[in-house]
């Protein structure tokens, strides 16, 4: 915090603007800024807002208790607290349920005719199951075929409590050239390691570049052994949509960076981050871990399926 408001004061400086009115505060005799007064700015900044907490002021202002002694008594205020009353009572106890007990709030209900939330329970049916994931399957592989359009897919899948494709379980065990070109045995999980921060722009920097240098795929050594794939060699992770490069990770004391392998069986990671690190133009980028991924996604919250789906290896011949 005091970084961020010596920085802000200098950037004020420099422009010929007012730092004081800008940065209205001064540092305490330990030659560090106080943490309330930045506090008490974010809360009256908090008026009219779903995490309002104005009402602290008026504790402060009524009965004499700082803002972060409100906080100590109450081990915490739980927003939103915009009256005397709620914040004196250490916030709001439970949201939705008509308690705040304020005019015009600006916290409303769920976006429903009732205003309530609505629980909807399913029971995972398998019934036409192939027929769903095969038409789901046909975004991003077939050419005018967008899940837009077919929302009554996503609708029945979310409805039988499917994920939008399964891995071709009975081809697992196999060595990586025996597996059809149209079967995909294993699934691909795709996320963030620490060291990416999650962010796209550390993987530009040197220590990074150093901790994780190339796009790598986490493999279980018992499907490494069966697939005939060693450590440290390079493969292609292939879904229905697309493929990228990687070298494989095998174990802990794996010559790949960062070598933390812990996948179970019939299951494989790559860091989407890396894809930065390659080409930026995807035709070219051997890297691109989104060329692979599902168009698949939830049909009221609009969330992408992308961190998971089914894929096949094959090792690239050098």
């Amino acid at each position: 915090m005091d970084m961020v408001i010596d920085k802000g004061r200098a950037i004020a400086t420099a422009l010929d603007l007012d730092a004081d009115a800008i940065f209205p505060y001064k540092k305490m005799a330990n030659g560090f800024y106080n943490p309330e007064d930045v506090f008490r700015d974010i809360v009256i900044a908090s008026k009219g807002s779903d995490s309002d907490l104005t009402g602290m002021l008026e504790v402060e202002e009524r009965d004499g208790v700082a803002l972060y002694d409100q906080i100590r008594n109450h081990r915490g205020i739980q927003w939103p607290a915009p009256t005397y009353e709620i914040a004196r009572n250490g916030g709001t106890k439970r949201r939705y349920m008509e308690q705040e007990g304020w005019d015009g709030k600006p916290y409303g209900g769920f976006r429903t005719a009732d205003g309530k939330l609505h629980m909807h329970l399913c029971e995972q049916n398998y019934e036409g199951r192939e027929e769903i994931i095969a038409q789901l399957s046909r975004a991003g592989t077939e050419k005018g075929f967008y899940m837009i359009d077919n929302l009554h897919l996503l609708e029945k899948a979310r409805d039988n409590g499917l994920t939008p494709e399964l891995p071709d379980f009975d081809f697992l065990n196999k060595r990586w050239d025996e597996v059809p070109v149209d079967k995909y045995p294993f699934w691909i999980g795709l996320g963030v390691v620490y060291e990416h921060f999650h962010t796209a722009k550390t993987i530009r920097s040197g220590t990074t570049k150093r901790l994780v240098p190339e796009m790598y795929v986490e493999m279980n050594i018992d499907d490494a052994g069966v697939l005939g794939i060693e450590d440290g060699e390079w493969v292609r992770v292939i879904s229905r949509r697309g493929s990228y490069e990687a070298r494989a990770s095998i174990g802990l004391d794996s010559k790949v960076k960062p070598a933390r392998n812990t996948v179970p069986r019939g299951y494989m990671f790559s860091p989407w981050n890396l894809s930065v690190g390659d080409s930026a133009d995807p035709e070219k980028n051997r890297w691109l871990a989104n060329a692979i991924t599902h168009r698949a996604f939830d049909p009221v919250s609009g969330q992408v399926d992308f961190k998971k789906c089914a894929a096949r290896i094959e090792k690239i011949r050098v």
